[in-house]
Order: structure tokens, then sequence, then C-alpha cells
């Protein structure tokens, strides 16, 4: 969504021509569209605030959070909130996102979730990412200066004299950004074997690992965040259960059926999200059983209302929220670190921005208070849009370094990409190479090793383990890439190094905080 937003401030705010490429074969193919809970709006003045915002995050973060992005997320954010998701303008250059309304007054509904102060969660039923991605990704794709590439996927930064000037694509295509290129492909979390992000090509690493291979700095990669429930069903993909579930009373329970959480915390199941990660983590690893999480007290029309998208999913499995005790697991959901940017999304390298989950601001800290992903991507893409639009990107420079490429291909650029027809490639999109079983293999191995030695809890000794088992991993990827280039030799090249980045940050980190909890070997 931050990409998205980026794209349609700098397209309506600043008439600039966008250029917006995605892997997949639709816009809306983001971790943002599987976002159950909300987004962060403001809540009623005599009980909220942003400084009582900016406390949460703090708070949430495990003291790490950078002042300046949380105080420019809990000043701004509902600002930007209301301009680009509650658009009702005769002209609706932006997004009207149909959230949740009180009946009789048609008031903007507003929920709890845990470590938050007050209710301030904009909602809708719990598929809130979905309609905010549809919504504001129709915005953009109606925009004339906007244009939107669909199955492009993204190999290299091109570089020139240190200044970042376009993109490679696979099948051998260069796209030149005369004003920047933005990283916003979301995180790495599913790089984990337990992981609440859908498959596929999303989610790998693509951002971290396209700046890593540039010089580009990232920064926090040790704080990947798990989300405490995970609905555990056995040889299927982790799916999410919402953190609103415990916001609106849902209990953890043991194999006794004995609610365990105040054990761990005083605010029991409402305490951050890392310490509900580890204490439903320490309580399998205890009982040598699955936890559960409950909400069978609530009224089933109420439940079949409030979460009509998991209902679904656990009934399609024989569940059932207003009957059962659903079994669930801690999973990787969220990339606290990334590239490292300031506060309008400059990176390290010139021409070169971050935004979103990609990006590293410092917000989130050591661990991301519930519902300010999409809010970070809303405030930081825009941001970047602005910093852009009001004339502070190196335009000049660029101009003539692409002017200069494009008189003068590198014969690096020919060799990588001598193998790949191009007219062949564009005709079949990104199918370029055949599925190697190698690949696929090598990848769950690289989850595996991520899921065991890179968890929820970290040993010194887990650590260089899994270094020494992804540093195989990364250099089998780089041939394997080399010697065939196509979708799945990129998505396992770019894992290889992002579990490198995280696991080698990890170990770099003694301090136990937040989402990084390493404790002494056995």
């Amino acid at each position: 969504m931050a990409g998205v937003t980026a794209a349609l401030v700098a397209a309506e705010i600043h008439q600039i021509p966008t250029t917006i490429v995605y892997a997949g074969s639709k816009p809306t193919d983001c971790n943002s569209f599987w976002a159950q809970g909300g987004i962060i709006y403001k809540g009623l003045e005599n009980v909220d605030s942003p400084a009582l915002l900016a406390k949460d995050i703090h708070q949430a973060g495990a003291g790490l959070c950078y002042d300046p992005a949380v105080q420019k997320i809990a000043t701004e954010g509902s600002d930007r909130v209301k301009q680009l998701l509650l658009d009702d303008s005769l002209k609706g250059a932006f997004a009207h996102v149909p959230f949740h309304r009180n009946d009789e007054t048609g008031d903007l509904c507003l929920c709890l979730e845990a470590s938050h102060s007050a209710p301030r969660i904009l909602y809708k039923a719990d598929h809130t990412g979905r309609v905010i991605t549809e919504q504001i990704t129709m915005a953009a794709a109606r925009h004339p200066l906007i244009t939107m590439k669909e199955d492009t996927i993204v190999t290299e930064l091109v570089m020139q004299q240190g200044i970042c000037i376009g993109v490679k694509i696979l099948g051998g295509e260069t796209q030149y950004a005369s004003l920047g290129v933005v990283l916003a492909s979301g995180g790495l979390a599913g790089i984990y074997q337990h992981s609440t992000n859908p498959p596929g090509f999303n989610a790998l690493g693509s951002s971290v690992a396209l700046a890593t291979r540039s010089g580009a700095e990232t920064k926090d990669l040790e704080y990947v965040q798990f989300h405490p429930t995970s609905l555990l069903v056995p040889n299927e993909a982790r799916f999410l259960l919402t953190e609103a579930l415990r916001g609106e009373g849902a209990k953890l329970r043991n194999v006794d059926g004995e609610e365990f959480a105040k054990n761990f915390h005083p605010l029991g199941e409402l305490a951050p999200r890392d310490v509900v990660a580890r204490g439903v983590f320490d309580e399998a690893q205890r009982t040598r059983e699955v936890v559960r999480l409950d909400i069978t007290h609530r009224e089933p029309e109420w439940l079949d209302q409030r979460f009509p998208t998991i209902q679904e999913h656990v009934r399609k499995r024989g569940l059932d929220l207003a009957k059962d005790w659903l079994p669930i697991t801690p999973a990787a959901h969220y990339t606290c670190g990334g590239v490292a940017t300031d506060l309008n999304g400059c990176t390290s390298i010139p021409g070169l921005y971050a935004a979103g989950e990609a990006a590293r601001t410092g917000l989130h800290g050591g661990n991301r208070l519930a519902s300010t992903s999409l809010l970070e991507g809303l405030v930081f893409g825009a941001a970047v849009a602005d910093f852009i639009g009001n004339g502070r990107a190196i335009k000049k420079e660029t101009a003539s370094l692409i002017r200069n490429c494009e008189n003068n291909l590198s014969v690096a650029s020919q060799n990588v990409y001598s193998k790949i027809n191009s007219s062949s490639a564009q005709n079949s999109k990104i199918q370029l190479g055949r599925p190697s079983d190698e690949v696929g293999r090598l990848l769950q191995d690289l989850k595996q090793t991520m899921w065991d030695g890179v968890g929820v809890v970290r040993t010194h000794s887990s650590l260089s383990a899994a270094i020494q088992a992804l540093q195989v991993v990364r250099e089998r990827a780089e041939i394997l890439y080399r010697d065939e280039p196509s979708r799945e030799t990129v998505g396992l090249r770019d894992a290889s190094i992002a579990g490198m980045a995280v696991a080698s940050a990890a170990l770099s980190n003694p301090v136990a905080q937040g989402a990084h909890h390493i404790v002494a070997n056995d």
C-alpha cells in the first residue's frame, strides 16, 4: 500500500507521472491486502490524543522507537487517513473506504486492540486491509498519470556514480527513473516456516535484498515480529487470527483449559505482541501441547458479523469461533526493521527511497504496535511523494546519467541477460526458466532454518548454526539464478540474502529487547 500511496500522492498532488511495477498479476497482491484488524485513526477527544498514541507506540516498541518517527505518525496520521481514505470530495481523486459505521448516527466505529490505551482503530469487519487496498488501488488505477505494470519482477537496482537511476527487470528490460526509485515491496516474514504472510513471491525480502546488493544501509532486521495467534492446522499454511479477537475478549488457554496469559504479563492477552508471542511459545514448549484461543463466550451472530472472514475460514476446517477453542501457534508476521530511511523515505543511496514495511524509519523500535502498519504505509508513502514533488530529488544529475546509460549499455548487463530472449520473455510475462525441485527444496530448508535458529527465541549457537546453513543456501541460490534466471531463482536468491541479513543482525545484537529475544545457550 505504501507504494500505491506514494504514486497517488505524487500524481495527484504534484502532477508527477509515475510507474508502479509489481510482481503479481494484480496490484492488490500484497501483504496490506491481508491485514485483518484495522488502521489507527483517532479516538474520542476526551479519552485519546496524539501524545497518548505516541506513548503506546513507544511502550510497545520496547523503548527502541525513534521519537521523531513516532511523533510524525501520531500527529499526521489522522489527517492522512482523512485525506487518502475518507475522501468525500466531488473530484474523489483518492479513496473512500467503507469503514464500519454506527447504524443510527453514521459515525465511524472505533475498536480497541492490544496495547492501545483507547479505542482508535477504524475497521471493516475482519478484512480492513482488503477494502483499503482495493479502494486506494482503484484510485491509482484510474489516475491518468499512473502506469501499472503487472507480473514484473525487479532483479537489480541500476546504479551510476553512486546514484540509483532505475531498475533491471527479469526478462532484460531496464526501467529508468529520473526522479527516483521507491522500494515498497513489503517485508520478509515469508522466509519463515510458520508465517502469516501469503505464500508466493511476496514477503521474501526483495526490498532488503535489492538494497543489500546495492550497498544501501539496512537496520534493525533482528526485530522480526511474531504474531501470537495464527491458526495451526496440520499440512496447511498458517492463517492469521487477528489481534482484534483478543481486543474483543478472546482468551489464551493451555492444554488443561487454564487461562495463562496473566502468568506472563499483567495485561494478559492485551500485552505487547512480542510478550504474548513468547508466552504462547513458552507454554507450548512447557506442556508439549498446542495452545488454544477461546472466544466462545461471545454471541454466535455477533461473531459472524464481526469476523466473517475468519469464521468462513475455520468453518471450512470443521471449527467454529462460537463453539471451539482454536489451535494456535506464533508465526512470523512483520519486519520492524528494513532499509534504513529518514522521515522523507530517503535511503543512504541518492535516488533510492523506501516506504512501508520495506523501510526502517525507527517507528516500530523492537516491536510493532497493532494496526500501525497500514497507517505507516500511508504517512511515509505520502512523505516520499511530497519530498520528491517539492523539488528535493536530484533530477538533473539523474537525467544525465540515464542518458549516458541509454547510449552506452553496459557489457555486464548484457552478459547477465544474454540467455533470455526479450521478445519471448515479454510474451510469457515472467514465466522464465523452469521450476526446479532444487529451488523448492532449498527454499523450504531456508524457512526451516529461520524458524529453528532465528525464531521466537534465539541463542548464540542457534544463530551461528543458522548463518552457516544460510550461507550454503545463498551460494547455491546465486549459481541457480546465474544459470537460469526465473521467478523461482530470483525469489530464492532474495530470500537467502534477507535471511542472512536477519540472522547476522541478530547475532551481532546480544541484548534481548522486543521481538529479538536472545537467551544464553543451554
